[in-house]
C-alpha cells in the first residue's frame, strides 16, 4: 500500500511530537504493509515555524533510521496545503509542495464552510499544470450534505482522497456515511491514513480502510484506492478516474442507511 496523507515528521505540526513517535508510526505502517509514506506536514506550520530544509532533512534522517531498522517502508515529501487565495502564488514560489515533486498537490478545504474562491484557486492551480487532490472531503460539512459539490470539483479536474478511519466511523457517523456515499458514486480516488499518532483513532493502519472499502466497492476497486492510484500519483503518472455516478435519490439513501 501507499499512504499519501501522513503527519509523521516529528515536531513539525500536530502530528508526531517526537522522533520516537515517528519511528513507532513507521514501524506500524511497515507491519501493516505500507511500502511508501508521503509525509504531508501542514503548509502553514512549515512556512510560519520551520524551514523547508528542516523537513527535507527529517525525511532523509528518518529514512536512514528505517533502513537501519531493516524496515521496508520509506518516506517521501509532500505537504497538506490549506486552500486560500495565496495558494497559487505559493506553489509558484516553492512555498507549497506537491506530492513527491509530481504534478499532484494535496489541498485541504475548510471543514465548516465552502468559500466562493475555492473554484478559482483550484482553476489557477490547474493553469499551472497541477492536479489538486482534495484531502478528506468526507469530513467537510457542505460535502456531507451534498456530494454533488465534490462531484463538481472532480468534473473540473480535481481528485479526492478520503481517510481510512472515516470509513470505519472514527470521525463520526456523518463522515462514515459521506465516505460510503462518495465511494459508491465513484468520487474517491485514494484512501490514506492521515495518521497523527502511533495509537488511537489516527494511526498509520491503512489496511482497515482497504478492508472496509472492499465491502462497499469490492476488493479490486479497494486495491486501486490504496495501491494502484496512489502509486501512480507518487510516480507522476497519468491515470483515468472512474466516471462518477449520479447522486442516488433521497429515498434510496435513507432506506440503505
Amino acid at each position: 500500500m501507499y499512504d499519501l496523507h501522513n503527519h509523521i515528521l516529528p515536531g513539525i505540526d500536530d502530528g508526531a511530537p517526537t522522533r520516537d513517535e515517528a519511528l513507532a508510526m513507521a514501524k506500524i505502517a511497515d507491519y501493516d504493509g505500507t511500502l511508501l509514506t508521503l509525509a504531508t506536514p501542514h503548509r502553514k506550520d512549515v512556512t510560519e515555524a520551520h524551514a523547508f530544509g528542516t523537513i527535507r532533512t527529517l525525511v532523509a534522517e528518518l529514512n536512514q533510521e528505517l533502513e537501519q531498522c531493516k524496515l521496508k517502508v520509506r518516506l517521501v515529501l509532500g505537504m497538506e496545503n490549506h486552500i486560500d487565495l495565496d495558494l497559487p502564488e505559493a506553489t509558484q514560489a516553492g512555498r507549497a509542495l506537491t506530492m513527491n515533486n509530481s504534478r499532484y498537490i494535496l489541498v485541504e478545504l475548510p471543514f465548516f464552510q465552502f468559500p466562493n474562491y475555492i473554484h478559482e484557486v483550484l482553476f489557477q492551480l490547474r493553469l499551472q499544470g497541477l492536479t489538486p487532490v482534495i484531502a478528506h472531503p468526507e469530513r467537510q460539512s457542505q460535502i456531507q450534505d451534498d456530494s454533488d459539490i465534490l462531484s463538481k470539483l472532480i468534473e473540473n479536474g480535481a481528485l479526492a482522497q478520503i481517510t481510512a478511519g472515516s470509513i470505519i466511523g472514527s470521525f463520526g457517523k456523518a463522515a462514515r456515511h459521506s465516505a460510503q456515499q462518495l465511494m459508491e458514486r465513484r468520487l474517491v480516488h485514494i484512501i490514506a491514513s492521515d495518521c497523527h499518532r502511533a495509537r488511537g483513532d489516527r494511526t498509520p493502519i491503512l489496511s482497515v480502510g482497504q478492508t472496509a472499502a472492499a465491502k462497499i466497492v469490492g476488493a479490486t476497486a479497494a486495491r486501486k484506492l490504496t495501491v494502484d492510484n496512489p502509486r501512480a500519483l507518487l510516480n507522476d503518472l497519468d491515470f483515468e478516474p472512474a466516471v462518477p455516478l449520479p447522486k442516488p435519490k433521497r429515498g434510496w439513501w435513507i432506506f440503505r442507511h
